[in-house]
């Protein structure tokens, strides 16, 4: 009997140890359930806060967006609009010239290219201007007053202009070049010579009561009329202009540039012009003065 009573509590041992393993088991698989669910919830909360964090740079960013979207455009429609009549403010002739040309290449295109400097230094005298015209063909009108007038004003078209600079496009660079009455050296062979200052030679074709004295400097072709008749000669002229020409530069043709200009004392005569081809287009510029002509041409840019 003592026999069978040891082998019941061998076997009782047996089974609460079993009993004690499995729970120990089962308290180990709880706790690492636990650590699991644990990390999700950090994972889960990182993530989270992650998205959080990224909607709100991105909600920032289209604000930020949004704002310099609206500054743009605010600054866009606070753009002034010179379509018509401006206020000049400037009261010397070089900064008028140069709020005009800042309203014409508004109105005609920022590429045009302008006469940048009125060609006087009389400040009694206020530069004017209006014009006419696109990007393309285009007039531009300067006048003298004794007071400032608008940019483009109309009472400025009843008055006499001291210069007038033009542009005209052509269909081909070979029609604008024909439009230039270039004159070579070697088609005035033979005329009598005369020395114009500078080593710059001369000649002299006279006929019908007139004279044409006719010179080149580059591809510039160059000319004087005089009347002969009226007793005018046209070596004095011509020789002003040369002299001008060693102090001022003239714009540079793509091929050719022509001067037109006659004796001071000839009436009814085309005032001083000079022309010269870029491209398909060529440029003229007229004055009254002869000093003042080449002075706005040199400036031309």
């Amino acid at each position: 009997m003592k026999k069978t009573l040891i082998v019941s509590l061998a076997a009782l041992a047996l089974v609460l140890a079993g009993c004690g393993n499995q729970a120990e088991n089962q308290t180990q698989a709880t706790s690492s359930d636990k650590v699991s669910t644990s990390h999700k919830k950090q994972a889960q909360t990182k993530k989270a806060s992650s998205t959080s964090s990224s909607s709100s740079v991105s909600s920032q960013s289209s604000s930020e967006a949004s704002s310099s979207q609206a500054q743009s455009s605010a600054t866009s429609s606070s753009a002034p609009d010179y379509s018509g009549q401006v206020q000049i403010s400037a009261t010397q002739n070089l900064q008028r010239l140069g709020q005009f040309n800042y309203l014409l290449k508004y109105n005609l295109g920022k590429e045009i290219v302008l006469p940048n400097n009125p060609g006087y230094n009389d400040e009694s005298k206020k530069l004017n201007v209006w014009y006419e015209g696109d990007g393309n063909n285009y007039s531009i009108h300067y006048s003298q007053a004794a007071s400032g007038q608008d940019f483009n004003a109309n009472s400025l078209r009843d008055v006499t202009d001291y210069a007038v600079f033009t542009k005209k496009t052509y269909g081909s660079a070979s029609e604008a070049q024909a439009e230039i009455n270039y004159q070579t050296a070697a088609m005035t062979q033979g005329l009598p010579k005369v020395n114009l200052g500078y080593g710059i030679i001369g000649t002299i074709d006279s006929g019908a009561g007139q004279k044409y004295l006719h010179w080149n400097e580059g591809r510039w072709s160059l000319g004087v009329h005089a009347v002969a008749v009226n007793g005018e000669d046209p070596v004095p002229t011509a020789r002003k202009v040369v002299e001008l020409l060693e102090q001022y530069y003239l714009p540079a043709p793509d091929n050719y540039g022509s001067g037109s200009f006659s004796v001071a004392s000839s009436s009814g005569q085309q005032a001083p012009t000079l022309k010269w081809q870029a491209g398909n287009s060529v440029y003229s510029l007229e004055a009254k003065d002869l000093t003042v002509l080449v002075r706005m041409a040199s400036t031309v840019k």
